[in-house]
């Protein structure tokens, strides 16, 4: 197809066809008397730069998820536009405090308090590979609205940015797959993971009384050797093994704990609960 059937078909303007050839999004071969022939995958490329612009996709964006052809990577977009919305909305809820109040001070206590927040939660979207990083955001992100108002805070506060500026989580090819591959499970998982934990450290005694038969079940198929052989089993090894040795678990997690006293003392609830879980059953307790 030459240029202005392009257009037509992909209800493009000329200028914007020519500028996502000039970006390098799609590359139409050059014929010899120097026109551009478009073949359909270019056609199908450019419909898809149609929706992600009209999404409001950056171009380096829309050359990931183009190179990565996966959903995988339009989740990564959607979290950061998520996190982007919250903070466009907590600023608009300071605005509105201040235009009543008129209290300059406090605004600018919890803005800098909200800015820092940004920048930990968007790092952490950034370093951290597919659903593991929205999970590890999500499950921060409710410790991290508190004015930073200790020198020990703030120092804690540039540990942490240190250590996700320093970051590089590499998943090996068949991980990186499969995680990409369950990402839509993954993120529906989230919530439900997120209430069961919940009430496990709140009364952990009961959280066990009320599923011990669930939990047996489970700690079954943890210890088989059928999941032992399952990409599930070698990422969350992967993964373990990342938090020991990139300083996540000697680094990252006491940072929070002087940066965040709502953090503190949910961590302190889950180490209590853990006790619990151990006691009843070995190796199988909930994890920060």
């Amino acid at each position: 197809m030459l240029i202005h059937e392009v257009c037509r078909a992909c209800h493009l303007t000329r200028k914007a066809v020519e500028y996502y050839v000039e970006q390098g999004l799609i590359q139409p071969e050059v014929m010899d008397n120097g026109y551009r022939c478009f073949s359909q995958s270019d056609v199908s490329a450019l419909k898809r730069i149609a929706v992600l612009r009209g999404l409001g996709f950056s171009v380096p964006e829309i050359r990931t998820v183009l190179k990565k052809d996966s959903l995988s990577a339009i989740h990564d977009v959607l979290h950061k536009r998520e996190l982007e919305i919250d903070g466009l909305q907590a600023r608009q809820a300071l605005l509105r405090q201040l235009a009543d109040s008129g209290d300059w001070a406090r605004a600018q206590i919890q803005l800098e308090a909200l800015q820092k927040k940004q920048s930990i939660l968007t790092r952490i979207l950034d370093k951290f590979p597919g659903s593991y990083g929205q999970f590890v955001c999500v499950h921060f992100a409710p410790y991290l609205g508190e004015p930073i108002v200790t020198r020990e805070q703030q120092d804690a506060f540039e540990t942490i940015i240190d250590f996700l500026d320093g970051l590089s989580v590499v998943l090996p090819t068949d991980l990186q797959a499969y995680l990409d591959e369950s990402i839509g499970w993954a993120v529906k998982m989230q919530d439900v993971t997120s209430a069961a934990l919940a009430a496990a450290i709140e009364n952990p005694e009961q959280y066990i009384q009320d599923n011990r038969e669930l939990l047996e079940r489970f700690r079954a198929v943890m210890d088989s050797e059928a999941y032992k052989a399952t990409p599930a089993y070698r990422l969350k090894a992967h993964l373990q093994q990342f938090q020991r040795e990139s300083g996540y678990t000697d680094v990252f997690i006491p940072a929070m704990l002087r940066l965040s006293p709502s953090y503190r003392a949910y961590y302190e609830a889950l180490q209590a609960a853990n006790e619990v879980f151990i006691r009843q059953f070995p190796d199988q307790s909930p994890r920060h």
